[in-house]
């Protein structure tokens, strides 16, 4: 009965796990947690069998065992024998945690089942275990073990607007209420007697609780109802809309799609800003950086508004850069027209090396946007130096299919639309092994004339996904559909990919000076190659028809030179195409992807990136469980049952116990009403037959052993000597000796001990005739 409750607690917290999954993204992220989980729950129960002490020490011995099974299952490349920790598995591990950490701070749910992800959600998940497990088995308070499950339900709530599904909540309910009953199950054999229940009494405790669960029902939906300021998606609002930042420096910003849409819609084409170049051809001018696809609308992920952050002499280098670039630089003078409102992003070129600016601005070191948490002036004037860095077509067609070097997942899709997208995607890159080639086909798609642009597209049907219909229907939109549907295709394609918002270039003036207006608010997909970066590609149709001031960028238009490739083996589905680089992509997200519009205006939210992308490869985990399971499960009562006894053998004050074990085990019943010498007696008594009866010596030890229970029961002190081990030793091995063989098999191999426990008789309440 000592190993029930901490199995109760694991089944418990076992069920609770679905709660969780509305927040990952994968299938095997649970199985980390489960085995912590597992290993912290084999240490109770081990402890509350091998010893009678109070469980003080559980917490610490299940924290340490699990420390130590988190090194073979997130460093075993590292770990000396997979298992021993190291200091570079140690630190491996570190690594690892703070990973998780970044994905989970700057990735809306849900979240990529990254090997930091997992690693957090197992140390979450297995410190509840320890504290359910000190709350249940040793506090004997089951019932606060609802606040540890209550505790994990509010994470759902607070960060995911759907809340909790039916199913995982009634998996938690019924974990819980099973613990609840394995504990009052084994208080009543612990006290000994039965209490029995009548038929009606029973009913009557049904009828009580299914009263009071339609009550809890009643209140939960007509008290939102009657309070507005507890309706259901509260502690979701609670948990969204701004940022606060170290400083308690809150950010504010109109969804940038909704902004720049509002822009292009506007008849006036008011001037926004002017600057003044050294470069002959500038680019675009960047605001926002959007990293996030819910499978509606692309967001981007929060950003963090610190002193760590704080724009001051040089940015950070671009994210894939290895150095510093040695190329002549390029200054930009930007002037905000003053009847514009304040911009708190900054609209930059990309690759700005500094920027000098009045007031408190920040940078997000990843996708190098500059903001502030005040309120920005209008007609801000700052001059901006960048990199004029030069990529080709033969950079990116050397560019490995791996991005190592990238610390985000940028290649994750949503799942929920039909296949649609997939198959168009698969149509167009399924062929092609070359990360730049793939890019180069995605953006002809769009280019090619099959696509119209249009400020105003026909509206969507209410039952169509609106990405689908925009891909293999109408085919009608503007910068927001043709940036974001490429962004989402080119995820599908394995490729890295974001959105970008901002302005194009403009037009020039004359003496260097480039106007911006309204009409150039824009967005383009930005997609990342190892050893170049976030690159820009263009597959909104421009020129007369187009977005005017919409351009191609020249490493992917042929001009830039032919790439190339070591080994050109060209496809037979495709003869004219370049060959494949150097490494081979890997296989393109399965996932589908919704439509890549935006919504309604929406305040969205600013916090730091770095992320590892990798998971650990753990799908030889549930096999080897399960081969290991059925080999061992056999085994494992005869396994317990032994180190019981072990243990138990260098214990004179166990002795007593153990002989009461080993009478259960051989089937020689074991009455709590008896004395020791009258136990002593009915043990010596027994014979093989009418051939061998017990030996002498193990009588005469049964008969010591008696003597010292009976004096440890009435002395005033305990006077257990090391003769009574020696004692426990001939006496289990020479009880069996009288017994057949199949009874011996049958007590070592299911040893009754383990579950069935002696219990005092019922008094008989017949009075007796005198």
């Amino acid at each position: 009965m000592k190993a029930l409750m901490p199995l109760a607690t694991l089944v418990s917290l076992l069920c609770a796990l679905p709660l969780i999954a509305p927040l990952v993204r994968g299938d095997d992220w649970w199985l980390p947690a489960a085995l912590l989980m597992g290993a912290a729950t084999a240490v109770s129960v081990l402890y509350r069998l091998l010893t009678g002490w109070i469980g003080l020490l559980v917490p610490v011995l299940q924290l340490v065992v699990v420390a130590l099974f988190v090194v073979p299952l997130f460093a075993g490349h590292l770990a000396p024998l997979g298992v021993v920790p190291s200091g570079a598995a140690i630190e491996h591990v570190f690594t690892v945690f703070s990973q998780g950490l970044g994905v989970i701070d700057t990735n809306r749910p849900p979240v990529t089942a990254t090997a930091g992800v997992m690693l957090i959600i197992a140390l979450a998940f297995a410190v509840f275990l320890v504290a359910a497990d000190f709350l249940a088995a040793t506090a004997r308070c089951p019932g606060m073990v609802g606040g540890l499950l209550l505790a994990l339900a509010v994470v759902p709530l607070v960060v995911e607007e759907s809340g909790i599904g039916a199913g995982a909540l009634i998996a938690c309910a019924f974990g819980f209420v099973q613990l609840l009953a394995v504990d009052m199950w084994v208080r009543g054999r612990e006290w000994g007697v039965v209490v029995p229940t009548p038929p009606l009494g029973v009913l009557q405790h049904g009828l009580t609780a299914t009263l009071a669960a339609a009550a809890a029902v009643v209140l939960a939906l007509a008290l939102p109802a009657a309070v507005p300021g507890l309706r259901t998606d509260s502690f979701h609002t609670l948990a969204q809309g701004t940022y606060v930042g170290r400083q308690n420096d809150v950010i504010t910003t109109t969804h940038p799609l909704v902004s720049m849409r509002r822009d292009l819609l506007s008849t006036s084409d008011r001037t926004v800003l002017t600057y003044r170049t050294d470069a002959e051809e500038p680019g675009y001018l960047r605001r926002y950086v959007l990293d996030e696809f819910d499978g509606v609308n692309w967001t981007m992920s929060p950003v963090d508004a610190s002193g760590d952050t704080r724009v001051q002499d040089e940015l950070p280098l671009p994210t894939g850069w290895p150095s510093a670039p040695r190329e002549d630089t390029v200054v930009t003078r930007v002037s905000l027209d003053s009847d514009v409102e304040g911009m708190d992003f900054l609209p930059l070129p990309y690759w700005a090396r500094s920027v000098d600016v009045s007031g408190d601005w920040y940078v997000h070191p990843d996708s190098l946007m500059v903001f502030t948490t005040e309120r920005p002036p209008t007609g801000l004037s700052f001059t901006v130096e960048t990199t004029d860095r030069e990529v080709t077509a033969e950079d990116l067609a050397r560019a490995p299919g791996s991005p190592r070097s990238l610390p985000g997942d940028f290649r994750s899709v949503p799942a929920g639309v039909g296949p649609e997208v997939q198959e168009v995607t698969d149509e167009l890159t399924g062929h092609i092994d070359s990360p730049y080639l793939k890019a180069l086909a995605l953006q002809e798609f769009f280019t090619s004339g099959d696509f119209t642009y249009s400020l105003r597209p026909t509206e969507v049907p209410g039952d169509a996904d609106p990405l689908v219909h925009f891909l293999t229907v109408d085919r009608t939109g503007y910068c927001q559909q043709f940036a974001g549907a490429m962004a989402v295709m080119a995820r599908q394609a394995g490729i890295p990919a974001r959105v970008a918002v901002g302005y194009t270039a403009g037009e020039r003036t004359g003496d260097g000076r480039w106007t911006v207006s309204s009409g150039d608010a824009h967005a383009w997909p930005e997609l990342y190659f190892e050893g170049a970066g976030w690159v820009r590609f263009e597959p909104t149709p421009g020129g007369v028809g187009g977005q005017g001031s919409a351009t191609e960028p020249e490493y992917t238009d042929g001009s830039g030179g032919e790439p190339e490739l070591p080994d050109p083996e060209p496809t037979p589905d495709s003869p004219e195409e370049e060959p494949t680089s150097e490494q081979e992509e890997p296989e393109p997200t399965p996932e589908a992807s919704p439509s890549a519009s935006a919504g309604e205006d929406e305040e969205i939210a600013a916090a730091p990136a770095g992320n590892d992308r990798e998971s650990p490869d753990l799908s030889w985990l549930p096999a080897a469980a399960a081969v290991a399971g059925l080999l061992l499960l056999p085994f494992l009562p005869a396994a317990v049952r032994a180190s019981v006894r072990r243990f138990r053998l260098g214990r004179p004050e166990a002795a007593w116990r153990e002989l009461r074990d080993t009478c259960v085990d051989l089937g020689l019943g074991w009455d709590l009403a008896e004395s020791p010498r009258g136990t002593a007696a009915r043990l010596s008594a027994l014979r093989d037959g009418d051939r061998v009866p017990l030996a002498e010596e193990v009588r005469a030890a049964l008969y010591r052993l008696a003597l010292a229970e009976e004096r440890d029961r009435y002395a005033p002190a305990a006077s257990w000597g090391e003769e009574t081990g020696a004692d426990l030793r001939v006496i289990v091995h020479g009880l069996p000796a009288v017994l057949p063989r199949g009874v011996r098999l049958r007590a070592t191999l299911l040893p009754r001990s383990l579950w069935d426990r002696p219990r005092r008789p019922a008094a008989d309440p017949t009075p007796q005739n005198a």
